[in-house]
């Protein structure tokens, strides 16, 4: 058994009743939250073999990336000021296509590395059509808890041709990776269903995603939707209807789905996704960056869809910096309601967190600090200049801090950083590789 006492000045624990308990502390048991209370209670009821301590220090619980493309990280800053078409097809995709064995391991595992640095534990990460075993191994590798599996596309719509694949194939791999993968490493890792957009997805193929959805516990369809008006326009001359009617009509909509974007929706759309209780992911920064529009998250959340905050991948961000996110997602909407009121700091902070796991239905295991629940969390310093002064810590993690703040990261009861240092990744062995890489590119 390992057990371990952490402390903070302030301890977050997006709970039902959002409690903030200051000078707190909770007692962790091998991957799970045993107790929490005020720091002086911890100490007196229990002892650990580790105490990590909380001066200056806020405790939060991990938090959830709804929507990444770890493998795609090698390639930041490459595709910098397209639209998303061409940012697809000129760029992104044949990077990926181009990809190694070990490439793909290691886009991955430097994706996987940012997020875990500015304290995301959970991802919901959507790889590549190739070699997407290397990319799962390096969320295995990383530590990170995610919902992951390889892209699938058997349309070509202008993409490159080696990351389409057949139906028949795709469903053998997809069945082959669920055996060897989904609820693995102490149901930390688990497989999805990553239909890359309707544009590269046959009718057929969608069909065959939902009956395998249907015949295996837990395993959700992660894809994108109405991201961007070009995209839906050209969605809606290959299926002959809109975007979200025609993944309706296609099984493919319900509460084991996650669409990326949900930008362009009509009331009928909105609807559809209330009534299948369909998730959201939102993803400010990138749909900022690629010019695709402004979610309407208030609205989502007027109709009580529950909506997660996600960063997308690094070629479309530039960065896998969740406090970015839940920053923008609230000046963004406050700018397109024209209401300073909407998306205020704790219900950002309960989307980057309690609400984001609810959208990967982990809410049972993950999302807030309580009595039972994993022990995913982390500490964020609040002993640097940009904390002083600190009136409301809720506040100050969604306005003013960053994920360079963060000081330690934990994923179920293992501390994967602390200190500025990771404990598990080999950082440097990473910037070495990536370097090979970037060099590559620019010959």
């Amino acid at each position: 058994m390992s057990d371990v006492i952490i402390e903070a000045d302030y301890l977050i624990t997006c709970n039902l009743t959002n409690a903030v308990i200051q000078d707190g502390a909770v007692y962790v048991v091998d991957d799970r939250i045993k107790a929490i209370g005020s720091r002086k209670n911890i100490h007196k009821d229990f002892s650990a073999n580790v105490v990590i301590e909380g001066l200056n220090k806020i405790l939060v619980p991990g938090l959830v990336n709804t929507h990444s493309h770890s493998v795609q990280t090698l390639l930041r800053g490459k595709a910098d000021d397209l639209a998303l078409i061409d940012w697809l097809q000129k760029i992104v995709l044949p990077g990926e296509t181009s990809f190694t064995t070990d490439e793909v391991h290691t886009s991955s595992l430097l994706g996987f590395a940012e997020m875990i640095r500015t304290g995301t534990t959970t991802c919901n990460d959507m790889l590549t059509t190739k070699y997407s075993d290397y990319g799962i191994q390096a969320a295995i590798d990383s530590g990170i808890r995610t919902r992951i599996g390889k892209m699938l596309m058997d349309v070509n719509n202008g993409f490159p041709d080696d990351m389409i694949e057949h139906t028949e194939k795709i469903v053998e791999d997809v069945i082959k990776d669920i055996g060897d993968y989904h609820q693995t490493q102490k149901n930390r890792i688990k497989y999805s269903l990553n239909a890359r957009f309707l544009l590269s997805c046959s009718p057929q193929l969608m069909k065959k995603l939902s009956e395998i959805q249907k015949n295996y516990p837990d395993i959700m369809i992660h894809t994108h939707a109405s991201e961007n008006r070009e995209e839906c326009a050209q969605v809606e001359r290959y299926y002959g209807k809109s975007y979200i009617r025609a993944l309706n009509e296609l099984d493919a909509l319900g509460n084991q789905t996650i669409l990326a974007h949900g930008i362009w929706l009509d009331d009928v759309e909105y609807n559809l996704i209330k009534q299948t209780d369909t998730r959201i992911t939102h993803n400010p920064s990138s749909n900022s960056k690629l010019a695709s529009g402004i979610c309407d998250v208030s609205k989502y959340l007027d109709m009580d869809v529950i909506v997660g905050l996600g960063t997308d991948g690094a070629p479309c961000n530039n960065n896998l910096d969740m406090f970015r996110e839940m920053r923008l997602a609230s000046f963004l909407q406050k700018v397109k309601h024209l209401n300073e009121r909407v998306l205020p700091s704790k219900v950002v902070l309960k989307m980057a967190t309690i609400e984001g796991a609810k959208a990967l239905n982990l809410d049972k295991e993950i999302g807030s600090l309580e009595i039972g629940k994993k022990a995913d969390l982390f500490q964020v310093d609040i002993s640097d200049v940009n904390c002083i002064p600190l009136y409301d810590p809720i506040s100050h993690l969604v306005y003013s801090a960053s994920g360079k703040d963060v000081n330690m990261v934990m994923v179920d009861g293992k501390i994967l950083f602390k200190d500025n240092q990771f404990t598990i990744i080999d950082l440097q062995n990473l910037r070495e590789k990536a370097t090979l890489y970037q060099n590559r590119w620019n010959e």
